[in-house]
């Protein structure tokens, strides 16, 4: 017997920022795992699907009366909550987990709490067919911004495209494309000090790397005005840009918007990179470890020199790409992912089970 997963789905989800979990899923239920199905939230359900960022997992184990309600809060800002789903769930998984927002809530309501751990924008084939089932004729109903919306999800790379083994060829080159935000799309004075510190980053890599940076702004409206000497020649295009990703040994994080981790920071993990980055504030259910699975910096020079140490020590760079594979296979891929999740959420599939999923999870399993 497997257990059963509702995936309580509303065509106003996050498809975006929720995919890689639709992806896992599918994952798992095509290789036999789980029972899974993507249904609509019936009457007496309508609180499950009041938040766009919010996805509820109704999971039955096997011999179970009472299936167990897990959230998964994707919110960028660490403060915001679905309280209504909550009050109502056993197990509420945070993506941007900070303890210090954690510790405001009531403690009947602290203690459901947990990290959720990185996810990105990924699909499947089988996760596509499943949004386009369950969404495209309600979306297209809505005209020009609900078709944008799926075509938005279509273009998504899969899961795969991401990945590369730890031996894959990588050229000695660093890899960081960024973007500047207007003011009207951050918290006040927050677009400030992100711009000033990736510009800064950026033009110290273009000083001391020359051709071997490769990366840049992102060309907005706004990167073109304030800061045109630092715009990337580079693809920004989701597909092209991954492409282009996965080719530099190192791969440079900064923190995201609202202090959330950033889609990059698993990027760079599936690619099997070196990593230098500003410490994540978020915890994670497994952290990373500084040194191990990158080099933190917290200044554009601190940055440099930490890409100069990879270049210059190739013994570090290799054990670097193996950490962050290994990392990648048991904490972010997809599949692996969701089943740490259902694992530690009161043991729903049985460590076995866990074990033998995740021991099949990245580049010997394609679509």
């Amino acid at each position: 017997m497997k257990p059963n997963v509702d995936l309580v789905f509303d065509v106003d989800q996050d498809f975006y920022h929720a995919s890689s979990l639709y992806a896992g899923l599918d994952m798992l239920a095509r290789r036999g795992a789980i029972e899974l199905n993507f249904r609509r939230a019936e009457r007496l359900e309508l609180d499950l699907t009041s938040d766009s960022d919010t996805v509820c997992l109704q999971v039955r184990n096997p011999g179970s009366n009472r299936p167990m309600l897990i959230a998964i809060d994707l919110h960028d800002q660490s403060h915001i909550f679905a309280t209504a789903i909550l009050k109502q769930c056993d197990s509420y998984l945070k993506r941007s987990f900070h303890e210090r927002d954690i510790n405001e809530l009531p403690g009947e309501l602290a203690c459901k709490v947990r990290p959720f751990g990185l996810n990105y924008a990924c699909r499947t084939t089988g996760s596509t067919i499943r949004i386009f089932r369950h969404a495209a004729f309600c979306l297209v109903l809505r005209g020009l911004t609900g078709i944008r919306r799926l075509r938005h999800h279509l273009v998504l790379p899969r899961a795969a495209d991401f990945e590369q083994l730890p031996t894959g060829f990588v050229e000695p080159t660093i890899v960081f494309q960024t973007r500047v935000w207007e003011a009207n799309e951050t918290a006040p004075g927050e677009s400030d000090a992100i711009n000033e510190g990736r510009v800064a980053v950026v033009r110290a890599l273009k000083e001391a790397f020359g051709e071997r940076f490769r990366g840049g702004l992102v060309p907005t409206s706004l990167a073109l005005a304030r800061y045109p000497r630092e715009v990337s020649a580079f693809p920004s295009r989701r597909s092209l840009y991954t492409a282009m990703s996965k080719r530099n040994l190192i791969g440079i994080y900064t923190q995201g918007l609202h202090c959330s981790t950033a889609f990059k920071l698993p990027e760079y993990l599936a690619a099997s990179l070196c990593i230098v980055a500003e410490t994540p504030r978020n915890l994670l259910p497994v952290p990373l470890v500084p040194g191990r699975h990158f080099l933190p910096f917290r200044s554009a020079q601190e940055c440099v020199a930490a890409c100069q140490r990879l270049l210059a020590n190739r013994e570090l760079a290799a054990e670097m790409r193996r950490a962050n594979h290994d990392y990648y296979r048991t904490e972010v891929e997809p599949s692996a992912h969701i089943c740490r999740v259902l694992e530690r959420c009161r043991g729903i599939l049985c460590h076995e089970t866990v074990s033998a999923a995740a021991s099949e999870v990245g580049p010997a399993f394609r679509e």
